[in-house]
């Protein structure tokens, strides 16, 4: 069995009340290196990944198996998951 690849993400802006304000305005896409697929990343976690204003936090909004060879997409990596979502 194949493990998953690839995250969806909304950007973190930065907390309100101890509460997570998000950029939902776009969801962005990124690879999951073979390194991180050992622990799988799951949906609420926060991890870090290379963006054109430098390394940012995200929230996992969807982790998913995608093709290369279906999509003909190439992804930035993600850099290494900063926090857990609770079980």
């Amino acid at each position: 069995m194949k493990s998953n690849n690839t995250i969806a993400a909304f950007h973190i802006l930065g907390t309100e009340n101890g509460a997570l304000k998000l950029n939902t305005n776009k969801m962005y896409h990124w690879n999951i290196p073979k390194r991180l697929r050992k622990e799988p990343i799951q949906k609420g976690d926060i991890v870090l990944v290379p963006t054109a204003r430098g390394n940012r936090r995200v929230v996992v909004m969807n982790v998913f198996r995608e093709e290369f060879e279906e999509t003909q997409k190439l992804y930035k990596k993600v850099i290494k998951v900063i926090e857990r979502a609770p079980q």
